[in-house]
C-alpha cells in the first residue's frame, strides 16, 4: 500500500512534465518567441505592403518558451515570411503609415511545438537525489 501511494504521488507530480506547448504564428528565432495574434486589418494591410506581402503579427501577442523547454520545433529555415512591429510610425491624421526604423522583427509563419532540454543538464540532480537516499537509508541501518 506504502509502494503505491509513493508511485501515485510521483505519477501526479511528473504529469506536468510530460505536457507540451504549441503555438500557431509568427517565431522570431532570435527570441525565441511565437506572436499569436495577427495585427488588425488596417494595420495588417500597411505593414504587408513593407513587408512585401508578408502578414505582420501583433507584438502584444507573444508566447516565450515554458520552463524546462530549449527551443520550438520545426526549425525553420529560408527566407522570413512574417514580420512583428514593436513600434509603429504615425501620419498627421493619427493613421498608422508604417514601422519604426530597427522596430521590425521578421520570422516565420508556422504551427511550432516546444522541445524540452536535454536530461543530461540535469544529471546533477539525480545524482544529489541518490546521494540524499543513500545517506536515509545508511542512517536508518546504523539506529540501534
Amino acid at each position: 500500500m506504502k509502494f503505491l501511494c509513493v508511485f501515485l504521488i510521483t505519477s501526479l507530480i511528473s504529469l506536468g512534465s510530460f505536457a507540451q506547448g504549441s503555438a500557431t504564428g509568427c517565431l522570431i528565432p532570435s527570441q525565441n518567441i511565437v506572436y499569436q495574434t495577427p495585427e488588425d486589418a488596417l494595420v495588417n494591410a500597411v505593414l504587408k505592403l513593407l513587408l512585401g506581402g508578408n502578414p505582420s503579427y501583433s507584438a502584444a501577442s507573444g508566447v516565450s518558451l515554458s520552463s524546462n523547454y530549449c527551443s520550438w520545433t520545426p526549425n525553420p529555415s529560408g527566407s522570413f515570411n512574417c514580420g512583428v512591429c514593436t513600434t509603429y510610425t504615425f501620419n498627421i491624421l493619427g493613421l498608422v503609415n508604417g514601422c519604426q526604423s530597427g522596430a521590425l522583427l521578421e520570422g516565420y509563419v508556422g504551427t511550432y511545438t516546444m522541445v524540452e532540454c536535454n536530461l543530461d543538464d540535469h544529471s546533477w540532480l539525480f545524482g544529489a537525489a541518490a546521494g540524499v537516499f543513500g545517506i536515509f537509508i545508511i542512517r536508518k541501518r546504523n539506529k540501534p
